[in-house]
């Protein structure tokens, strides 16, 4: 009685403001009554933690449940720190707020909605999903008010990670892809709800960084319907080499054992992990290096698989054809990433070990091939830490720019349009060598652990980033007005044309991002890139 109460007086107010209906911090939908809350400033409310789906206890490396709603209770969307069990090395601190916590039933997202958002005139939508190599990361980690601010709606999603969300087995329930798929069911949620908010179902962007860049391409890519109109894609594909695994069907059995349960049978093992913490079922995998990533699904009578090919072989031109993208990277990707390196390693050859690991070529073309890669990068120089530049610019090509162009290529064969593409150099007052992975991310959101100086230059960068952006989202065009703000016209990448925004202390329009570099990575691929282990996996 006390919920049919509650509708009977939602409805009443609903009729009085018949002309607009305004979103109040009270939403009504099919799961039930959401409270949310204000901003300080009454710019925008923010719903936060709702279930969209809901891990079965049973069964928590499988398929989601429906969430079974709220009942008479009104569910207050207050708190977005819940966090899906994070596979990091035990060592590790979680790289989240103190007060976050990890569940197992993590399915949630937040939605955050400009006041002036109404019935009669939804806006629209942005899904943010968030990356940290399939293995953590959160929802919550991302405040996005400068982009509400711009007029649309965003909602950021919790998926699961690690053994939960990625483990690919030779069982039909738990294939792999779990956490692909949950990003689906989110995104299924927003399609059915996102209106009562006041965002337009039928105006949505996709937009992730890394393995949520990965994630976005697999959508795109994958069978499923198409519930987005944009995407957004910044600093990964799934054609990274890092991002995706072939399938380690004996996972479950690995975990296991190193929790104290030996089996060689993967129901049983997966029997023991589903009683065990969560917390140390997601540590152990990350202890024993497992590499659990997007993978290709073995088939199962019955089963829908997400991901049925590797990345190389990813094709689905009826979903790509017309779809507005906006694509891009910083300007060094892996900046840093020699840092950690002591004496040893300068005493090794990581051309030929990345090579190698990459490349199912036999010994004598090995070695060719990485001369000729270290040729390119280092000259006659020795590995040493004189060269931890050049290093970090071959990492940074090998791992992210290429692939980036790669899938870029593919996308316009398909028919992407239009295409848009971005390199993210601006340092502020940071004397390094470069952009790094995830530079961009503080000028798009705000997180509880970075603080940007609040100085005129950054200040402008963060408007321009989340003007562009917004844009974007509203008209799948960065730059349909050209002003004080942004002063440059965003020119669209063509089957013969690569024309990029640079996105720095001044924006300027240059063409063939790194095109020397770019080019010897294609002349090496045309050469070897058959040899590629992705496109060797059955």
């Amino acid at each position: 009685m006390a919920f049919l109460a509650l509708i009977v007086i939602f409805s009443l107010v609903s009729c009085v403001y018949s002309a607009e209906i305004r979103v109040d911090p009270l939403v009504l939908i099919e799961q039930g009554l959401v409270r949310g809350l204000k901003s300080r400033d009454g710019s925008y409310s923010s719903f936060l933690g709702i279930p969209y789906a809901k891990v079965d206890s049973n069964n928590p490396f499988g398929a989601a449940q429906p969430h079974p709603g709220f009942g008479d209770e009104v569910y207050l969307a207050y708190i977005g720190n819940k966090l899906c069990p994070q596979s990091i090395k035990t060592s590790e601190p979680i790289k989240a707020d103190a007060n976050a916590e990890e569940i197992l039933d993590c399915l949630r997202l937040n939605v955050y909605v400009p006041t002036v958002a109404s019935s009669q005139n939804p806006l629209p939508v942005l899904i943010w999903i968030h990356g940290g190599i399939y293995a953590e990361g959160s929802a919550g980690n991302y405040g996005p008010e400068n982009l509400v601010k711009e007029g649309i709606v965003v909602v950021t999603i919790n998926y699961r990670l690690g053994p939960y969300g990625f483990m690919c087995l030779d069982v039909p329930n738990v294939p792999g892809n779990q956490g692909l798929k949950d990003q689906y069911l989110a995104l299924r949620w927003v399609r059915n709800h996102i209106r009562a908010f006041g965002g337009n179902p039928y105006n949505v962007t996709i937009a992730g960084q890394s393995a949520g860049a990965g994630s976005v391409l697999y959508h795109l890519y994958s069978k499923k319907e198409k519930l987005y109109s944009k995407v957004i894609v910044q600093s990964g594909t799934p054609q990274k080499p890092v991002s995706f695994a072939q399938a380690d069907e004996r996972a479950a059995v690995k975990i296991a054992s190193h929790l104290g349960f030996d089996t060689n049978n993967t129901v049983q093992a997966l029997d023991f992990l589903a009683n065990s913490s969560h917390v140390l079922v997601a540590r152990a995998a990350a202890d024993l290096n497992l590499k659990l990533r997007p993978c290709k699904e073995r088939a199962f009578d019955g089963v829908e698989n997400f991901v049925d090919a590797n990345p190389f072989t990813l094709s689905n031109e009826r979903k790509v054809q017309n779809t507005p993208i906006l694509i891009g990277q910083t300007s060094k990707e892996h900046y840093g990433s020699q840092a950690k390196n002591n004496d040893e390693y300068y005493k090794t050859d990581p051309f030929l070990d990345t090579i190698r690991d990459n490349f199912i070529i036999d010994e004598d073309q090995l070695v060719k091939a990485a001369k000729l890669v270290r040729h390119f990068y280092i000259g006659d120089r020795a590995v040493s830490k004189d060269v931890v530049s050049e290093l970090e610019t071959f990492t940074s090509d090998f791992l992210y720019n290429h692939p980036l162009e790669r899938t870029l290529v593919k996308l316009m064969d398909e028919k992407a349009n239009p295409v848009y593409e971005y390199e993210f150099r601006y340092l502020g007052e940071r004397d390094i060598d470069g952009a790094p992975h995830c530079e961009e991310l503080k000028y798009l959101f705000q997180f509880y652990d970075v603080v940007i100086e609040p100085t005129k230059e950054n200040q402008l960068v963060i408007n321009r980033m989340t003007k562009l952006w917004s844009n974007f989202v509203k008209y799948g065009n960065p730059t349909p007005v050209i002003d004080d703000l942004i002063p440059v016209k965003w020119t669209t990448v063509t089957s013969d044309k690569r024309p990029y925004m640079i996105i720095d202390k001044e924006l300027k329009i240059e063409n063939r991002i790194h095109n020397q570099r770019m080019a010897f990575w294609d002349l090496f691929y045309a050469t070897y890139g058959q040899f590629n282990r992705y496109t060797h996996q059955n």
